[in-house]
């Protein structure tokens, strides 16, 4: 997945992820804490809470310099406990 990522972009770039992922107190603040650890700039962001609030969506559209920004969000956000599903 990474390499045909990789080929199709230029960078720098916008690039926008949606994050699903239990509703639990701070998970935001966690998500963000991972992003300005490698000072990735959000560019947008959007939270939705789901109908029963158990689950929320964030969506981010941040400022990729490089591929291994993309990848380092995959990786450190989508492998985080409370984290569903990131795309």
């Amino acid at each position: 997945m990474y390499k045909k990522i990789e080929k199709i972009l230029n960078f720098p770039t916008l690039f926008m992820f949606k994050i699903i992922c239990f509703n639990k107190k701070n998970i935001i603040k966690k998500i963000n804490f991972i992003l300005n650890k490698k000072k990735i700039i959000i560019q947008k962001k959007k939270i939705k809470m789901s109908a029963k609030k158990k689950y929320l969506s964030y969506e981010i559209i941040i400022y990729a310099k490089d591929f291994h920004e993309i990848k380092y969000v995959y990786e450190n956000i989508g492998y985080m406990k409370f984290v569903k599903i990131i795309f």
